[in-house]
């Protein structure tokens, strides 16, 4: 009972449960490559995301938990969602206890907050589910714990950096700040830095060379697309949530410098430089980025509000019935996120605070209605090209996709994909049959996707296709040139509302 009455605020978890109600309502579509090739592997002894392409499209300590997920399911793939759901939950939970011993250890107040906003970001908002977020906010908790208990175990040390690595690789910008202050209280010994280095090489090292071996590359082929490093992209979007966190960012930066009382500071103060260098990167070097590009923010953002409420807390008195109210609305708004989420098209960037699509009652997710619509048109089995949304439409029928991005293929995909060679590729690999947008709302020479080209000025449209990998143009075909199947409404039109409705064609 007591144990009750000082942990309530975990029943914040409750929002993760609207989840079950439809799982294809949650997730961004990216999130559906990691229950799709995990059915491959186990069900096909295919690494893929179709029966094409090999794939290392995806970050691989996430990956082994969805294998291990689809192993022990006793159902059908869709039941997999349930238990991938039941990882992540207990990945932020047993995430949140290891920093409740660490940075979060008095302030409950500070807790309920910090937990309301964790509980809005990895399970509400609902976009980061079945993607990597939930296992690296555990890796994180577990080297924050690792360093603020000042373990001293450089071989352990070492693998724990590597599982915050292999979590996501670009998550290298975290590790090291943290790894320096760690190597710091080991008084900068040689020794040191050699176990730490065999420990993270245990796991990471194997990777990397496999990745060279069957990819011709260290980072997955999905990094290779999206990052322009060493060349700063020539568009910078600095939109919301990159602009939320650089200023929560700069905040807390002034904020620790200046709370000297902290005795965690120096590995907040390690942690948020990083997480930092990390924004910094994934602005100048990262195209196409997702909110779960921004974990390591959303981390030290909830650090940032258990901190600042501590600090307050302390300098007022209130009843001790606050915190329960506090917490009490904390779940209603939670909670209600979650709901809204289930059965609206709640969107905050493209219907909250733009007007780029509609705010209106949408109890099932269209993207798995349309592909299961198109098995009445097209035989099961079929393989093919779409130019968006391939996570979804693979998972929830039985098409073999090919995500014309490129972003789960290898380089043979980039091979095939040279300039003039497109239909070629398309009768080679028997690709019958092709999904692109059409009824565009505004004419224009150009209508851009990560791999497609619109361009929509005559009723004969014209579709461009990029190799992604060298961000060329390689080859285009006339709307002319392809036998038009079916058209089904823009299943994707609250995040992309340019088009009204999405056509299937057949190469003639």
């Amino acid at each position: 009972m007591r144990f009750i009455k000082e942990n309530y605020h975990y029943l914040l978890f409750l929002s993760s449960v609207f989840f079950l109600g439809n799982p294809s309502k949650f997730p961004a579509d990216d999130g559906f490559f990691y229950p799709q090739i995990a059915n491959n592997i186990v069900h096909h002894g295919f690494m893929g995301f179709n029966d094409l392409y090999l794939t290392n499209g995806f970050h691989p300590l996430w990956m082994v938990f969805c294998v291990f997920a689809e192993l022990i399911n006793p159902s059908d793939k869709f039941f997999l969602l349930n238990i991938i759901w039941l990882i992540q939950v207990l990945l932020v939970f047993f995430g949140f206890i290891l920093l409740e011993k660490t940075i979060f250890k008095e302030n409950k107040i500070g807790k309920i907050l910090s937990l309301t906003f964790y509980c809005l970001m990895f399970f509400s908002l609902g976009t980061l589910y079945l993607i990597e977020a939930h296992l690296t906010f555990f890796t994180f908790a577990l080297l924050i714990f690792f360093i603020g208990k000042k373990i001293k175990n450089d071989f352990v040390f070492g693998i724990v950096c590597s599982l915050v690595f292999l979590a996501r690789l670009d998550h290298i910008f975290v590790i090291l700040p943290l790894g320096f202050l760690y190597w710091h209280y080991q008084n900068f010994s040689v020794k040191s830095l050699g176990m730490i280095a065999v420990g993270f090489s245990m796991l990471s090292v194997p990777y990397i060379i496999s990745n060279y071996y069957y990819f011709d590359a260290a980072v997955p082929i999905s990094g290779r697309i999206k990052s322009t490093f060493p060349q700063i992209q020539p568009y910078i979007k600095f939109d919301l949530f990159p602009k939320l966190f650089a200023v929560c960012g700069v905040l807390y930066f002034v904020f620790l410098i200046l709370n000297k009382k902290d005795n965690y500071r120096p590995v907040k103060l390690s942690f948020l430089i990083g997480s930092i260098l990390h924004l910094v990167y994934n602005l100048i070097f990262q195209s196409e980025i997702g909110q779960w590009y921004f974990v390591s923010q959303m981390f030290f953002c909830g650090m940032f509000i258990y901190d600042i409420t501590a600090v307050f807390s302390n300098k007022i008195s209130y009843k001790t019935t606050l915190p329960k109210i506090i917490f009490a609305g904390a779940l209603v708004f939670v909670c209600g996120i979650a709901w809204l989420k289930l059965t609206t098209s709640f969107s905050i960037q493209n219907n909250i605070l733009a007007s780029n699509s509609k705010f209106e009652k949408k109890s099932n997710d269209l993207v798995r209605q349309t592909a299961q619509a198109f098995e009445k048109n097209i035989p099961k089995g079929s393989r093919i090209f779409v130019y968006d949304f391939p996570g979804k439409f693979a998972f929830y029928s039985s098409f073999n996709v090919i995500p014309a991005d490129g972003l789960v293929a290898n380089k043979y995909y980039f091979n095939d994909m040279r300039p003039g060679n497109f239909k070629s590729f398309l009768i080679k690999n028997k690709i019958e049959y092709l999904v692109f947008p059409t009824d565009f709302i505004i004419k224009a020479p150009e209508q851009s996707f990560l791999a497609l080209r619109v361009n929509n000025l005559s009723d004969n449209y014209i579709f461009s296709l990029r190799n992604t990998l060298k961000r060329t143009t390689i080859d285009s075909l006339k709307e002319s040139d392809l036998n038009k199947i079916k058209s089904y409404p823009n299943p994707i039109k609250t995040w992309q509302p340019g088009y009204d409705s999405i056509t299937i064609y057949k190469l003639k």
